[in-house]
């Protein structure tokens, strides 16, 4: 049976974009934060507005600045959501904060994905491939060799080849390249997973004039935690880094959070890769006169062929729709699953894991 306290925990899981948003906006006015909204063109299923929101904490001209970016793979914003209401509500020491820098929390990166419970946006780009200087991205010839498995041209079925197909590829490739040729992102099948785009999409434009904003004299340091669900251990986490390992600019997310829960790109450790366009990309050019950390911040929840089968039945369902409503609706709800799995006890692990990490990202970059 649950106490008290962790009920009221579980409770800042949203039950809907809507419900999150109004709650995040809320929770920021009560604790003396700075609310602001950026409407995008999207309308919501019901004809909503679409906005990406953000909530401010601290001095007015910060000379160090942590960033906690969510949902900018849509359904992962329900946990992301949840972790950022924990922060404001709970976790947040405004006048410690106020004497030395700020805290900046960015609300739903993908509002439509979020609402429509999509990874992607509405043009079926995912986000954190397309944080690009120039179009179009890189080429990913290994890709090709595995679209055909991972996009079929045709409506979901209850009975699929999708995890045959793709471990022969696997074992063809070896894992960790085809890790890499499917996660590092593509900008050729428009309908495919992991499709960068052909421009930069509005949400990339919104975060840039956010992060342009805070970009002023005297900042010093800028630290950017981006929260995603979907990739590792169930119930663990892992801190993401697109750097090679033994880099110095490591150095002080190892000592704030242990190096056991960092990957690099190069460490051979589960999950690891790297891809194109991140949006953690955007921080160190825009602060380009601070030093600037960015990571990853991922909660594990299923194993990575269920994950990857997901994506792929939920775009199917998308581009190709599906005449049974009561498998349409099983995909829905076990893509909802996957990127937030209604377990509480996974659920407590991601707010405790995240709030960990929050307070000590916070010790080492205010010194409190």
């Amino acid at each position: 049976m649950l106490t008290n306290s962790k009920q009221q925990l579980l409770e800042y899981f949203p039950a809907d974009y809507f419900s999150a948003r109004e709650r995040f906006n809320r929770l920021t006015g009560e604790r003396g934060g700075q609310c602001t909204a950026y409407r995008i063109g999207t309308r919501g299923p019901g004809g909503e507005a679409l906005s990406i929101d953000s909530a401010y904490f601290g001095a007015a001209s910060p000379q160090r600045l942590l960033i906690v970016t969510s949902g900018i793979h849509g359904a992962e914003g329900f946990a992301g959501s949840a972790l950022q209401q924990h922060i404001i509500n709970d976790l947040i020491d405004t006048p410690g904060t106020a004497a030395l820098g700020g805290i900046l929390l960015v609300h739903a990166l993908n509002p439509y994905g979020f609402a429509y419970i999509r990874r992607t946006n509405e043009n079926n780009v995912d986000l954190n491939r397309n944080a690009l200087g120039d179009f179009p991205g890189p080429a990913n010839p290994a890709y090709e060799a595995f679209d055909a498995v991972l996009n079929p041209r045709s409506p979901p079925g209850r009975r699929t080849r999708f995890t045959p197909g793709l471990l022969w590829r696997g074992l063809q490739t070896g894992a960790r390249a085809a890790r890499q040729a499917i996660a590092g992102g593509q900008y050729r099948f428009a309908r495919g997973l992991f499709y960068g785009g052909a421009n930069t999409e509005d949400s990339i434009s919104i975060f840039e004039r956010i992060l342009q904003a805070q970009a002023c004299d005297p900042m010093m340091q800028v630290v950017h935690i981006d929260l995603h669900t979907g990739l590792g251990k169930y119930g663990d986490y892992k801190l993401f880094v697109q750097l090679a390992t033994g880099s110095p600019a490591l150095q002080p997310l190892q000592e704030w959070c242990g190096d056991r829960v960092i990957a690099t790109a190069d460490s051979g450790r589960s999950g690891s890769y790297s891809a194109s366009g991140l949006i953690g990309s955007l921080t160190p050019r825009i602060f380009a006169n601070a030093r600037a950390i960015t990571a990853t911040l991922e909660f594990g929840t299923y194993p990575l062929l269920r994950v990857l089968s997901m994506l792929c039945k939920e775009n199917q369902l998308f581009h190709y729709g599906c005449a049974d409503a009561t498998l349409s609706e099983k995909i829905r709800a076990d893509f909802l699953e996957t990127f937030c799995p209604h377990d509480a006890r996974w659920r407590l692990a991601l707010l405790e894991h995240g709030g960990r990490v929050f307070q000590q990202i916070t010790n080492g970059l205010f010194g409190t």
